[in-house]
């Protein structure tokens, strides 16, 4: 396997974005993971946080990570254009430079922790045709119900909220609406397969349950995994290798 810590020049951007790609070895009959880092970290945050490199040994799959620090993934109100850059930029840029990496929908996973569960639910449901399955670990997938919270002086948080969003009305009935696009996703029988996993003393635990009925109900297909544990990767590290199989087609109970 080869790992690479890099940056690639972004015309939406208009400056140089971190990334880091572990690769297997050889070619042929590879897959693709794109993951997604948490509040206040960067690229590195899966290949640090966890052994990811060590669960990726025998298996035939690429994992790609990028950074955009607080950036939520979004157009942000004030600052760049993360959504743009996401849906229209990254990937092939990405594949640009590795060419051995499958284009095929059905070879193309998506995955994110925390603010990046919500980039990841987010991107998936805008660029269903990228990706066949997506997971979010202890992701913030309300994200409508979190800002309005915090406008209201109920729910942690900061500036980073309203730098991304503004107000709680961009985040309603739009592209930055999860559960909105994934009705349109299953409408149109695009929506990738969900997997989801929450610590039950995360903070946002009650918030991932909401989550998961929002989607189930809007017609989703879900898995859905719970632990005890906090909102770290103590809590989802081990549940890592179970959604690695489950990306293989291995079967893996609620």
């Amino acid at each position: 396997m080869a790992f690479y810590q890099f940056a690639l020049p972004s015309e939406r951007l208009g400056f140089p974005v971190e990334m880091c790609a572990h690769l297997p070895e050889g070619e042929g009959n590879m897959r693709v993971l794109w993951l997604l880092h948490g509040a206040n970290s960067d690229c590195t945050e899966w290949f640090t946080q966890t052994p990811l490199q060590r669960y990726l040994e025998r298996r035939r799959l690429a994992a790609i990570t990028v950074s955009v620090f607080n950036g939520f993934y979004v157009n942000m109100q004030y600052g760049a254009a993360y959504a743009d850059y996401l849906e229209q930029e990254w990937i092939a840029s990405v594949r640009g430079v590795f060419p051995c990496l499958p284009s095929e929908r059905e070879k193309n996973f998506l995955a994110g922790a925390s603010m990046g569960g919500f980039g990841a639910m987010r991107l998936a449901v805008n660029r269903p045709d990228l990706f066949s399955k997506v997971g979010s670990f202890a992701g913030s997938i309300e994200m409508p119900t979190i800002v309005e919270r915090y406008q209201r002086g109920i729910q942690p948080g900061g500036e980073d909220f309203e730098w991304a969003f503004g107000t709680y009305e961009n985040l309603v009935n739009n592209s930055n609406d999860v559960i909105y696009m994934a009705r349109q996703c299953v409408r149109d029988r695009r929506m990738p397969q969900v997997y989801l996993v929450c610590g039950r003393e995360d903070f946002g635990y009650a918030l991932n349950l909401i989550a998961r009925d929002d989607l189930r109900l809007s017609g989703a297909d879900v898995r859905w995994r719970e632990c005890g544990g906090i909102h770290s990767y103590d809590c989802w590290d081990p549940e890592l290798p179970l959604f690695l199989d489950w990306l293989e087609e291995k079967e893996v109970g609620e």
